[in-house]
């Protein structure tokens, strides 16, 4: 059965990775990873990891861009429902 990690077990390997304490091979082992995982884990890691402090990139302005799509969605069924009693009334007997 394939082992499934969560991200708090994928951050911890990663960062063990980073250390350069074991071998890629010795940290998947200890964990029941593969090394090539751990390795793209650590690869994950150093790459994004600035993420964690831009202020550009906050959750506060994706939660805003998700608002904003909400509300055109909530937008866009309120014309489809006076589309539908508009069709429902001019087809009525």
């Amino acid at each position: 059965m394939k082992k499934s990690f969560t991200s708090l077990d994928k951050a911890k390997i990663a960062v063990e990775a980073i250390k350069e304490v074991d071998t890629l091979s010795k940290i998947g082992s200890a964990w029941g990873a593969n090394p090539i995982q751990v390795g793209l884990w650590r690869k994950t890691l150093l790459a994004r990891s600035h993420e964690l402090f831009d202020k550009t990139n906050s959750e506060s302005k994706t939660i805003e861009t998700l608002r904003e799509e909400r509300d055109e969605l909530h937008r866009l069924v309120g014309v489809r429902e006076a589309e539908l009693v508009w069709l429902k009334k001019k087809l009525a007997p």
